[in-house]
């Protein structure tokens, strides 16, 4: 009877072990053509797109020809060569016929790959200070290519860095014409330590002293925002923002893209600040969380407190993420179990401190899924 009595229990675990993973491997592949664009790649670590081929494994999106995508070679932008710090082995930029061919278009990063980030070799780490440009930027080619892509009826994704430098103006101009958004030049980035030498550049701290004729004296966590070498704004944790500063909160009504994703996720990298212009929807948006201090300052720059963070162009088919969105430290072996976005997206929630990979789990991959799932064929 003892024997009995614990079969039960064991039997109903196993159960939920075995199901799971059963459920997963009886979903089918989808296939979909995807193109995807990543300039800024040093390294083999290829960290601004690997948390996008993560999501398309878990999702068992393949290719036409029915193979895994590959995060190494199934992109187009700068390929590392074979040790760290060599220079790219090779370059592929965006064509026409690309761009019209794919079902879903996806501009990752268009910085680039330059001289000094190859300096730290086997450290790979991207350089702090600006130096000469090897390659990046968006071309005006391939801006007139995603404007194709876009009037084939293709599904298009454009995020933080497309707009600031080394994106020319002309092909600036082209991208900011075909999403219905104004750059304000002002881009933005949350630091854990203002102190670090290593994590806070250089340049940075020179913008700020040259501006505010001070040296740079800051510690703890806090945003950076910058216009151009023109202006610099430091806001401190607990001095000019709240303790989460700033969240991505989505529009009301909610449109049906947004509809697993969540309000109120602390945001935590590289973003930009945009306007929204005629008959482009706003679909969620950044908000400061911040002290009076911090809401004066931002007046005085003729900065918002809530400004666009994802936004829909004009012919309904275009998105852009205003920020580094696919960037993402999280890990690479991939999971193969029904149900785990929904849990991730659970643990995340509880937590009492928001971790940076909050928003992947909370916002970003929910999000994701639905455009991959609403994506042609």
């Amino acid at each position: 009877m003892k024997d009995i009595r614990w079969a039960w229990p064991m039997l109903i675990v196993g159960v939920l072990i075995v199901l799971p993973w059963g459920c997963y491997h009886v979903r089918p592949h989808r296939p979909l053509d995807i193109v995807v664009v990543d300039k800024t790649v040093p390294f083999p670590t290829r960290i601004e797109h690997r948390s996008l081929y993560w999501l398309l494994d878990y999702l068992k999106i393949v290719k036409p020809d029915g193979q895994p995508y590959d995060r190494d070679e199934d992109y187009l932008g700068a390929f590392p060569g074979p040790e760290p710090g060599d220079r790219p082995q090779r370059t592929i930029d965006l064509t026409a016929g690309a761009a019209r061919g794919a079902d879903l278009l996806y501009l990752v990063d268009t910085y680039g790959v330059y001289e000094e980030d190859l300096a730290s070799g086997p450290e790979m780490k991207a350089a702090l200070e600006r130096s000469p440009k090897i390659y990046g930027g968006l071309e005006p080619a391939e801006a007139r290519a995603v404007r194709e892509a876009v009037e084939a009826g293709r599904s298009v994704i454009l995020e933080f860095n497309t707009f600031a430098s080394p994106t020319g103006a002309g092909a600036r101009q082209q991208i900011e014409q075909l999403l219905g958004v104004r750059w304000t030049r002002w881009i933005g980035r949350f630091f854990h330590d203002l102190s670090n030498e290593e994590e806070v550049p250089q340049w940075m701290r020179d913008n700020y002293e040259r501006e505010w004729k001070q040296p740079w004296e800051f510690n703890g966590a806090g945003y950076v925002l910058l216009r151009d070498d023109l202006e610099c704004e430091v806001f401190q944790l607990e001095r000019e923002v709240e303790r989460i500063g700033l969240t991505i909160e989505r529009e009301q009504p909610v449109d049906p893209l947004l509809n697993e994703a969540h309000d109120g996720v602390a945001y935590p990298y590289w973003f930009d600040i945009v306007e929204p212009q005629a008959r482009s929807e706003t679909l969620a948006s950044f908000l400061w969380h911040v002290t009076p201090g911090g809401e004066l300052r931002l007046r005085e720059r003729g900065l918002p407190l809530r400004f666009p963070a994802v936004v829909r162009g004009p012919a309904g088919n275009a998105y852009y993420f205003a920020g580094d969105f696919a960037d993402n430290p999280m890990p690479d072996p991939p999971v193969r179990v029904a149900g785990y976005l929904e849990l991730r997206k659970w643990t995340e929630s509880i937590k009492l401190a928001p971790s940076e990979e909050s928003f992947y789990w909370r916002f970003y991959a929910p999000m994701m899924r639905r455009l991959l799932e609403d994506a042609a064929p």
